[in-house]
């Protein structure tokens, strides 16, 4: 018994003895949840019950945050409803800001999950408010992440993507390596739910930057586990099993029963598609036991829909229960309701009745998903549209204000590392520490500038619009997607009318002022679901998803209104901005590039035939 209980009250001694360092050893703990959360967990436990009998209080807080943090990681959400009244009162009788909004945050991830969404807004926005001071930055930035989460659960990811490049930018700055891992994790998981599964997995591999095997089994699993997903949905089965395999292993050593059951979760879709559902049912069986222990809903509905289409593959044999475990999932859909979800739901659903031989029923659920698609885009209106360029200017403008105060910031840190070490080590010691720690903080400002410039990569730094790049990606994907549902889909080449000349008469300066009210005039007047972006010059690639040939002459009278009734302060009021457009609607079996080919070429043809018009590809009429 003696053995069982010596060392923690030994530790217990020594965090009172030796107060300075128990703040070290509280980070230790909490830096050990990336490998193994179930025994921090454990331990947090059991230091909770230890400080709580003393009536040491500011322990106790810290005890409360681990383990709330530990539960969070393994996600036991049903043991927070008795951690968090605690943990919330104690931080409100010592003041401690930081602690009280972490804790609400953990609540807005419990109210979230059990599908509470109301609730859980109203609780951010109280949150988003109090971290507005400057000393709460860090908790800012969870906030930001955990908007973002509530956002994508809306299937405004749109809305959710800058935040979450807001909540990096700001762990960047402040050197918070582990949440910069973790918002770069969240922007590929943004990315999968816009379907751009190569960018996901990009996001991903960045986010495993750094990871040790030794140290960081837990983030590794989950982290492996969204890059195999982002390699299953890319269609690359044979190297997503081996990363689910990889991060099965991690979570098996770890005896992580919800890191098990997800990742085996994820290893029956991939046994679904290469039609083994024998091996699939066995780990759903498993999965789903620990997936309602934990009274997770959305993994519960999904696992019903993954079991479902793994029975209709028996065909008639097994019609009953596969049609029983898709109305389970759909009644527990309704529960827990998610546009991104109903989706999902919809898709699938259209898969089981076809593999049962229920083509009617197949079609209507096809059809559903192409009308809940459409209702989807169409309530993200135009504002929606200016509302996240703004972000996209804002967000720049940090990265910018951030890139010219970085210097001072790191002075500031250096004096304030120098400081807190001075209380803990000789000054010998202390001396080497600042010259190593100061060589770091360089290098990480370094690493850290070339990220933010990759993350803007995607945007022209003159008007704010797509780059060639993105624009082409995006229009790409649209045309994959529109095909896919069977949708009208089209594309146009824009170029400005005797641009040469507007440079000429009013120098660079005012050919950008040009470029940049012409960008500003077309996102207001673009539909939802459209996309301009600049590819060269004065010239602009537009992408119009589910659009029609003959949509295109309203699409070009609008646009050219707005343009000539656009302000270009600084230049003459009688200066008329106009425009050639040509456009082509896809054919089947046609390339996006040589799609953009024929908008090109009906582009020249627009002026040579006087400019200021539209020319279609199609007939060449105007």
């Amino acid at each position: 018994m003696l053995d069982r209980y010596f060392p923690p009250l030994l530790l217990l001694l020594w965090l009172c003895l030796c107060p300075a360092f128990a703040a070290s050893y509280w980070d230790v703990l909490s830096r050990s949840l990336h490998d193994d959360p179930v025994s921090v967990s454990e331990r947090a436990t059991q230091l909770l019950d230890d400080y709580r009998d003393k009536g040491d209080k500011p322990n106790e807080l810290q005890a409360v945050l681990l383990l709330v943090q530990a539960k969070i990681t393994t996600q036991e959400f049903r043991s927070l409803d008795a951690l968090l009244p605690r943990g919330l009162v104690l931080a409100k009788e010592q003041g401690n800001s930081a602690a009280e909004a972490r804790l609400q945050l953990a609540d807005v991830r419990r109210l979230a999950l059990l599908g509470d969404k109301k609730a859980a807004n109203r609780l951010l926005d109280t949150v988003l408010v109090r971290t507005q001071n400057p000393k709460l930055s860090r908790e800012r930035g969870m906030a930001y992440i955990e908007q973002a989460l509530l956002l994508q659960d809306q299937n405004r990811v749109s809305e959710a993507l800058p935040l979450l490049f807001k909540a990096y930018t700001l762990f960047s700055d402040l050197g918070l390596q582990v949440e910069s891992g973790e918002a770069l994790n969240s922007i590929g998981n943004a990315y999968i739910n816009m379907e751009n599964y190569k960018e996901a997995g990009n996001y991903y591999q960045r986010a495993l930057a750094g990871l040790d095997p030794k140290h960081d089994r837990h983030t590794l699993v989950v982290r492996l586990h969204n890059l195999g997903a982002s390699l299953y949905l890319n269609k690359q089965l044979a190297q997503a099993e081996r990363t689910l395999r990889e991060a099965l292993s991690y979570a098996e050593g770890l005896k992580e029963q919800a890191g098990i059951a997800v990742v085996r979760y994820r290893l029956s879709l991939i046994l679904i598609a290469q039609h083994q559902p024998e091996q699939a049912l066995r780990l759903l069986d498993s999965a789903q036991t620990v997936f309602e222990r934990d009274n997770n809903l959305e993994l519960i509905c999904l696992s019903l829909l993954a079991r479902s289409e793994a029975l209709a593959m028996d065909g008639a044999r097994a019609s009953k229960v596969a049609l029983e475990a898709l109305e389970k999932a759909q009644t527990l859909n309704d529960r827990i309701p998610s546009e991104r979800r109903e989706l999902a739901m919809r898709e699938a659903a259209s898969r089981i009745y076809k593999l049962l031989g229920r083509y009617p029923e197949a079609l209507a659920e096809l059809e559903e998903w192409s009308k809940t698609y459409r209702s989807n885009n169409l309530r993200l209106n135009r504002a929606l549209l200016t509302e996240m360029q703004a972000r996209f200017d804002a967000q720049r403008q940090q990265v910018e204000f951030a890139l010219l105060t970085s210097e001072k910031k790191r002075h500031a840190a250096e004096l304030q590392a120098g400081q807190n070490r001075r209380l803990l080590l000789w000054l010998g010691l202390a001396a080497c520490i600042l010259v190593v720690l100061a060589l770091m903080l360089l290098l990480s400002r370094q690493i850290r500038q070339k990220r933010r410039f990759a993350d803007l990569a995607l945007m022209d730094e003159l008007t704010g619009a797509p780059n060639r790049r993105h624009i082409l990606a995006y229009g790409k994907g649209q045309l994959d997607a529109c095909r896919a549902v069977g949708q009208p889909y089209c594309v146009a080449m824009i170029d400005l009318d005797h641009f040469k000349s507007i440079n000429d008469r009013f120098g660079h300066e005012g050919g950008d002022m040009v470029l940049r009210q012409f960008a500003a005039a077309c996102q207001h007047a673009l539909r939802q679901g459209d996309l301009l972006g600049r590819v060269g010059g004065e010239e602009w690639l537009l992408i119009m998803p589910s659009t029609q040939g003959s949509e295109l002459p309203l699409v070009f009278t609008r646009l050219r209104d707005a343009v000539q009734t656009q302000a270009m302060p600084g230049l003459p009021a009688e200066l008329r901005v106009a425009f050639s457009m040509g456009a082509a609607e896809a054919i089947p079996g046609e390339s996006f590039d040589k799609l953009v080919q024929r908008a090109d070429t009906a582009m020249y043809a627009a002026k040579k035939n006087g400019r200021d018009q539209l020319c279609f590809a199609e007939t060449g009429k105007h």
